[in-house]
């Protein structure tokens, strides 16, 4: 696993294009949501979100968290916090932001890593990923964007529809990550690609530039268009991806 305990193995990869969507929930909504201090803190526990910890094989467990609001209040509620998670081996700062429905999202990388209403459509940091979604843990969401556009990539890339990633570890946060990983047709050959997430004219693009096996090229990937604003974004599909070398 990487820095941020993030990465997958191969079969968990592979298994990675089979999400299961919950019923879309809109977050496109331009109104600020609140919550209490208590209530932030309340779900902030567990793996949400995941945290770097020292060791990279282990992923973090906050067992317990004492939250502040940033900005003004409204009626002893706030938009935006500042939380001190309790570890097994230490503390660490959480930012968080309150969604409407009472949903949340929480970031070790600052508040940069939630998106704030209204969200557009393809979001990859909005996702379906279990224990409580969606957005709770946007780098965690966006890390499972990230590796799904990089194998729709490498397909176009390498030509072949059924190419399958190897020993992939990935780290970053919020819109970027470094991926390193090998093909199942080129064994003791890695590749290294760095992925960055834009938006542009309403539209989410992910450029993948990749080196390795004594070449270069960069790729620009796009997800499933059908999908709504505010809904779980799905990288697992789109339009064919472009690549040049």
């Amino acid at each position: 696993m990487s820095c941020l305990p993030f990465t997958r193995s191969r079969a968990a990869l592979a298994a990675a294009g089979v999400f299961l969507l919950v019923p879309a929930v809109s977050l496109a909504a331009a109104t600020t949501a609140y919550m209490t201090t208590t209530a932030m803190a309340a779900k902030i526990h567990g793996l949400v979100p995941q945290i770097p910890t020292n060791n990279t094989s282990a992923p973090s467990q906050i067992t317990s968290t004492v939250c502040r609001g940033l900005g003004p209040a409204h009626n002893g509620r706030y938009a935006t916090f500042r939380c001190k998670a309790t570890l097994g081996n230490g503390t660490a700062v959480v930012w968080a932001r309150a969604l409407a429905g009472g949903r949340f999202c929480a970031s070790a990388t600052g508040l940069a890593s939630c998106p704030a209403p209204p969200a557009v459509a393809g979001d990859p940091r909005i996702c379906a990923d279990p224990p409580t979604p969606p957005t709770a843990d946007p780098n965690k969401c966006a890390l499972g964007a990230s590796e799904l556009a990089l194998i729709r990539a490498m397909k176009t890339n390498f030509g072949d529809p059924n190419w399958l990633i190897r020993n992939a570890a990935c780290n970053g946060s919020n819109l970027t990550r470094k991926c390193t990983f090998s093909s199942h047709t080129a064994y003791g050959i890695y590749y290294t690609s760095t992925i960055t997430f834009a938006l542009a004219d309403s539209v989410w693009t992910a450029t993948i530039v990749t080196s390795g096996g004594g070449g270069t090229s960069t790729c620009t990937v796009q997800p499933d268009p059908s999908t709504a604003g505010g809904a779980p974004s799905v990288w697992v599909s789109g339009p064919t991806p472009t690549c040049t070398h």
